[in-house]
C-alpha cells in the first residue's frame, strides 16, 4: 500500500494594506504637491492599521506576533524633500519596531519604496482598482521555519554588483541556518526573494545605468550554481520604484532579536530566504509587447563597458531621432492627431533626449527594443547621453541591461506594449499561479509586474479589466502583496537567462500549511477508491489509477510532468507494459529504448516503437515493429512514420490503443515552445481520431517554467511528480493537477522506486 506524509510545520501569510489613493499619479507637479502633504503623523496612522488588520488576523487564525518570522514592507507614501522622505520611512518602521518588541526574537523585515502597490483589498480606499497608492503594503509570515535576509554594502560597477550578489545570497544562507532548529529544515529547496534599487531620473551614478540589477542577480546566479547544498531552486524579485518622480529608492532591513537594527537603505540590495514547506506555483508574461514596422539594424558602441548596453546607431541613424520617429507616427497611427500627446516629432525628441532613468513623458516608457537570439524580453532604454567626438557629437541611448549578442551588430525591432497582451498574460500568471489547486486563504502570493505595463494602460485610456484588476478579482480569495516594478529579477536553479526582465509581470504563490503537532510526521493511507469509472485506460501502476478512479480517460491527452528519475521511468514502463500485454496498440516514440527492448521482441503485433536517434541501427535491430528516424530535426518526418504505422495496422486489433510520447522535452529544447505547441496541436487531434489514448512526458526542471506550462496546456489532463525533502531523505510524491471534465481523487502518493 502506498503512503504519503504530512509536514506538520506551520506556515501562513497575512497582509494588509492602507492606501490614500487608488491610481498613480502621472502629472510631476500633483505628485510633487502630493508628497508636500504627506507627514510623519499620517504615516503613523496608515502603519498602525495594517499592523491591527494583521494582529487581529493572526489571532482568529490562533496564532500571536510572536509566531511572526517575516514582514515584507512596501510604501508609496513619500516626503518631498529627502530629510522629509528619510523620517516617514524611519517612523513606518519605528511604529513595526514598537508593536512587535518583546514579542519576537527571530522576526525579519525586508522591503522597499515603490511606484505603486498591488493589492485585492485596503483598508482606507472605498475603491479597491487593483492599484495602491501614497500609502503602504505589509505581509507577515508566521512560521516555525527558518528565514533569512541578506543585504548588500554599495555597488557602484559591474564587478562589484557580481560580488554583492553572491555576497547577499550568502549572508542569507547564514541567517537561515543559524535559525535552524530542526535540520530537516535545512534539506527544503527554497525561494529567494530580491528587492533591489531601480533607476533614478537625473542621476548618472545611480543603479539603472549600467545595468546593476542584471549584474546582482549575476551574482546571485553564481552562488547558487556554486552552492548546490542550499537548495535555492527560485529567485524572484524586482528593482524599485519611485513614481515618476524617481527621486529616491530607498529600502527596508532589519532583525528583531534582542536589540533592533530595522534600517532605511539607499541604493542597495535587501533579500529574504524563504523555504518552500510544498513546492510554489509560479507564473509570467514576459511577452506583452508587439512590433512597430520592420526590423532594424541596431548598431552597439564596443568601446564602452559593459558591452552590449549602448547604442549608438539605428539603420545608421542617430538613434533618438529614429526611436523618435517610429514613436510619434505610431502614436498618430493608433489614436489620431487629437489622440497623439505631441504634436511634432520635435516634441517626441526632446523629451527622449531629456530621458534619465524614468521617462519625462510616460507614453515613452511603454516603447522598448526586443532582439533575437535568447533575449526572451524587450529590452528598455534607460537613459540618452551624448558621446563628444573629436568630429561631431553622438546621441547614445543607454539600455537597461546588457543585450545577449556575439556581435556589434544585430537586428531588432522597435516594440510597444499592447494592452490587450498585458491583460491575457495576467489571466494566464492567474491560471498558472492557481494549478488547479485553487488558493488556500492564508496561501500568499508575491507579485512583480512592470510599471511600463500599467502606464501603457493608462496612456491607452484603458478603464476596465486592467491588469491590476483582473489580479485583484482572481486572487480575492488569498493574500496579495505587489509593486510596481521598473524591472523584474528571475533565475532559477536552471539558471536560465535574463536575469534581468522588462515589460514583464512574475507571479509566485506559497501554499500555505497549518500544523497540528510541529515537528511531526503523520503517515496516513490513501483514501479506499470509491468506485471505478467506465472507459478508463489501466496505467498499470495501482495507486495511480486509484486517483484516476480506474485509469486514464480513453481517448483523451495527459502530460506526465516530471524531473528525470527511476520514479517516472517505472510509471512509464508500466504504461507501456500494460498495453502490449493486454493486446493494445501501444505506440512508443523515444530517442532511447530505456530497457523496454524486450517488449519489441514478446509483442510484436502489439508493440510499436518509433525510435528518433541518429544512433537508432546500433541501439535497437531491425524488426517489423521497429521505425528508425533520422533525429527530431524534421518534426514532419515524425507525423508521416505515425500515420503510416497506423494506416498499417492489423485491422483485426480491436479494443483500446495508446502512445507514449517521451520526446517532448528534446522537441521543446529544439525547436522552442512555439512550435512544439503548433507540433503537439496539429498531432494530438489525429491520435484521438485514431483512438489513441495519449501519455506524454515532459521533464519539469530542464525547462524555464513558463515553457513547460505552455506545452502542458495543450493537454486534456496532467499529472505531477514532485521532490520533496523529509527527515527520511528526499522523496517522490506524485498528483494529480488537472483532469478536464473528469473526475479524479485529489491525494498525493509517496512513489517507490521498486
Amino acid at each position: 500500500m502506498e503512503e504519503s506524509f504530512i509536514v506538520n510545520d506551520f506556515f501562513l501569510g497575512f497582509a494588509a494594506h492602507a492606501h490614500t489613493k487608488n491610481k498613480l499619479e502621472t502629472d510631476p507637479n500633483k505628485e510633487t504637491d502630493l508628497r508636500n502633504k504627506n507627514n510623519q503623523e499620517e504615516a503613523q496612522k496608515l502603519t498602525e492599521r495594517t499592523l491591527d488588520k494583521i494582529e487581529t488576523d493572526i489571532s482568529t487564525a490562533g496564532y500571536a506576533l510572536k509566531d511572526v518570522k517575516l514582514l515584507i514592507l512596501y510604501s508609496s507614501y513619500r516626503g518631498d524633500s529627502d530629510d522629509k522622505d528619510r523620517q516617514i520611512c524611519e517612523t513606518i518602521l519605528q511604529t513595526i519596531e514598537k508593536r512587535f518588541r518583546n514579542q519576537s526574537d527571530q522576526l525579519r523585515l525586508i522591503g522597499h519604496t515603490t511606484a505603486g502597490e498591488i493589492e485585492n483589498e485596503d483598508l482606507v480606499l472605498t475603491e479597491v482598482t487593483g492599484i495602491g497608492y501614497n500609502g503602504l503594503s505589509l505581509l507577515a509570515v508566521v512560521t516555525n521555519l527558518p528565514i533569512g535576509v541578506g543585504r548588500t554594502f554599495g555597488f557602484q560597477t559591474k564587478k562589484e554588483a557580481i560580488a554583492q550578489g553572491r555576497e547577499l545570497t550568502h549572508d542569507a544562507w547564514v541567517d537561515f541556518n543559524e535559525n535552524i532548529i530542526n535540520r530537516k529544515h535545512a534539506q527544503l529547496s527554497k525561494t529567494l526573494f530580491v528587492l533591489t534599487q531601480g533607476p533614478t531620473a537625473g542621476d548618472l551614478q545611480t543603479l539603472g545605468k549600467r545595468g546593476h540589477e542584471h549584474f546582482l542577480a549575476e551574482g546571485i546566479a553564481s552562488f547558487i550554481r556554486n552552492t548546490r547544498e542550499a537548495k535555492i531552486t527560485k529567485v524572484l524579485g524586482g528593482s524599485s520604484g519611485d513614481g515618476l518622480i524617481a527621486h529616491t529608492c530607498r529600502q527596508f532591513h532589519g532583525k528583531l532579536n534582542n536589540r533592533s537594527n530595522f534600517k532605511v537603505l539607499n541604493r542597495e540590495a535587501v533579500c529574504v530566504l524563504i523555504p518552500n514547506l510544498s513546492d510554489p506555483s509560479v507564473g509570467s508574461d514576459v511577452t506583452p509587447t508587439r512590433h512597430i514596422g520592420k526590423p532594424f539594424t541596431f548598431n552597439f558602441d564596443q568601446k564602452t563597458q559593459p558591452k552590449f548596453m549602448d547604442i549608438k546607431r539605428i539603420d545608421n541613424r542617430d538613434p533618438a531621432e529614429l526611436f523618435a520617429e517610429v514613436i510619434f507616427e505610431n502614436e498618430e497611427r493608433r489614436y489620431g492627431k487629437q489622440g497623439n500627446p505631441w504634436s511634432d516629432k520635435k516634441q517626441v525628441l526632446a523629451s527622449i533626449s531629456n530621458f534619465e532613468g524614468i521617462p519625462v513623458h510616460p507614453a515613452i516608457g511603454k516603447y522598448a527594443f526586443t532582439f533575437p537570439f535568447g533575449n526572451y524580453t524587450p529590452v528598455c532604454p534607460i537613459r540618452v547621453t551624448t558621446k563628444h567626438d573629436e568630429k561631431k557629437d553622438e546621441r547614445i541611448i543607454d539600455l537597461a541591461h546588457p543585450v545577449k549578442s556575439y556581435e556589434a551588430m544585430m537586428k531588432g525591432y522597435i516594440a510597444e506594449i499592447d494592452c490587450e497582451k498585458v491583460q491575457n498574460g495576467a489571466r494566464e500568471l492567474y491560471r498558472t499561479l492557481r494549478e488547479d489547486r485553487g488558493f488556500g486563504e492564508r496561501d500568499f502570493t508575491l507579485i512583480v509586474s512592470c510599471i511600463s505595463r500599467r502606464l501603457a494602460e493608462i496612456m491607452a485610456g484603458t478603464k476596465s479589466k486592467t491588469e491590476p484588476e483582473i489580479l485583484k478579482e482572481a486572487l480575492s480569495s488569498t493574500q496579495l502583496l505587489g509593486f510596481l516594478a521598473y524591472g523584474e529579477l528571475w533565475v532559477s536553479h536552471l539558471l536560465q537567462e535574463p536575469f534581468h526582465h522588462n515589460f514583464s509581470c512574475w507571479g509566485i504563490t506559497f501554499r500555505s500549511a497549518i500544523g497540528k503537532e510541529p515537528h511531526d510526521y503523520v503517515e496516513p493511507m490513501v483514501a479506499k477508491v470509491p468506485e471505478v469509472l467506465q472507459g478508463r485506460i489501466s496505467t498499470g501502476y495501482g495507486p495511480l489509477d486509484d486517483l484516476l478512479l480506474g485509469g486514464i480517460p480513453e481517448n483523451s491527452t495527459v502530460i506526465l510532468s516530471s524531473p528525470s528519475c527511476e520514479e517516472r521511468d517505472n510509471v512509464i514502463k508500466k504504461f507501456l507494459k500494460t498495453g502490449a500485454k493486454e493486446d493494445e496498440v501501444t505506440f512508443y516514440i523515444t530517442t532511447k529504448t530505456s530497457g523496454l527492448n524486450e517488449l519489441v521482441m514478446e509483442f510484436p503485433s502489439s508493440f510499436f516503437l518509433f525510435i528518433c536517434n541518429p544512433q537508432a541501427d546500433k541501439i535497437v535491430e531491425d524488426m517489423p515493429n521497429v521505425f528508425k528516424l533520422k533525429g527530431l530535426e524534421n518534426l514532419t518526418e515524425i507525423n508521416i512514420a505515425l500515420t503510416s504505422a497506423i494506416r498499417k495496422l492489423n485491422k483485426s486489433l480491436k479494443g483500446s490503443r495508446r502512445i507514449c510520447i517521451e520526446i517532448v522535452s528534446d522537441i521543446l529544447l529544439q525547436h522552442h515552445a512555439a512550435k512544439t505547441r503548433k507540433w503537439l496541436n496539429a498531432l494530438i487531434p489525429e491520435l484521438k481520431s485514431s483512438g489513441f489514448t495519449t501519455l506524454a512526458v515532459i521533464d519539469s526542471e530542464i525547462h524555464p517554467q513558463q515553457e513547460v506550462r505552455a506545452v502542458a496546456g495543450v493537454f486534456e489532463g496532467e499529472i505531477n511528480i514532485n521532490k520533496k525533502e523529509s527527515d527520511k531523505g528526499s522523496q517522490k510524491f506524485l498528483r494529480i493537477a488537472k483532469m478536464t471534465n473528469q473526475k479524479y481523487l485529489d491525494h498525493e502518493l509517496l512513489l517507490k522506486r521498486d
